[in-house]
């Protein structure tokens, strides 16, 4: 069940990867409807204080006590980071505002890259086959083989549906009371996203092309290739392929300061 480690370098925490043993998802899911409730009412250009301002003053999540929006502004954060300082989210933001069909893709691209529980996960996810059932006590062993006599048995089982709940909302689960393996539509906004956040880890080239960031938003090594195409037509990123050779750079979308720390210059 390895979907092979994904190393996240102290550094990258500049750029909203986390390095925490506990991610979001030991509270809620992915939370695809209140982010989009979020991103519908604050402006592209918002910074951190306007997205907590917009949930706690504003209340545009529409949660019944001042406490459930306190809770709302914690978990949002815990999975996202909702400050336009770290890429993560920035770029987030930018590729959903761009594409907003693309948001379940992009938010666990984000989440993933910030939420330990939800990248372990994902192992469970490809050793399945496309209509292969996978049961919460499934997805419980693994955990408890992961986490040993870390969590509780109620907390595994709160986990192992929570998890269930996202991989569901992202398209590689379907199903309700039984949840069978499904495959996700993979666009070029979310490969052109998931390209980068294994581009701010460092990877370049066929490392990247080749790296579980291809294999969450559901592509393939070739089919990446042609979403990126596109993406390079939007401005996304710049491509070079040919000759046994592919350069991928999103220098573009990085400010400077980020672009410098990547390069070894800052």
């Amino acid at each position: 069940m390895d979907a092979g480690p994904l190393v996240i370098p102290p550094h990258a925490t500049v750029f909203g990867f986390s390095l925490r043993r506990s991610g979001g998802h030991l509270s809620r899911s992915v939370m695809l409807p209140e982010l989009g409730l979020l991103f519908a009412a604050v402006p592209v250009t918002a910074g951190r204080a306007d997205y907590r301002a917009a949930i706690l003053d504003e209340n545009v999540l529409g949660k019944p006590t001042f406490s459930s929006r306190q809770k709302s502004v914690k978990h949002l954060y815990e999975l996202y980071g909702l400050d336009p300082a770290l890429a993560l989210f920035r770029l987030l933001r930018r590729f959903a505002a761009e594409d907003p069909a693309s948001l379940p893709l992009l938010a666990l691209t984000c989440a993933f890259c910030r939420d330990p529980q939800l990248r372990d996960s994902f192992a469970v996810i490809e050793t399945l086959k496309p209509g292969e059932v996978l049961t919460r006590a499934q997805m419980v062993a693994y955990l408890e083989e992961v986490y040993p006599e870390r969590f509780s048995s109620v907390m595994l089982s709160s986990l192992a549906t929570r998890l269930g709940v996202t991989w569901a909302a992202t398209g590689h689960l379907k199903g309700t009371a039984s949840r069978t393996r499904a495959l996700p539509v993979p666009t070029p906004a979310a490969c052109s996203y998931a390209m980068c956040a294994g581009y701010l880890l460092g990877l370049r080239g066929e490392l990247l092309i080749s790296s579980v960031f291809t294999r969450l938003v559901g592509a393939d090594p070739s089919s990446v290739l042609s979403h990126l195409v596109v993406g390079s037509r939007n401005d996304w990123l710049r491509l070079r392929h040919g000759g046994g050779v592919t350069e991928i750079d999103f220098s573009g979308l990085l400010l400077p300061n980020e672009e410098a720390l990547l390069n070894g210059t800052h």
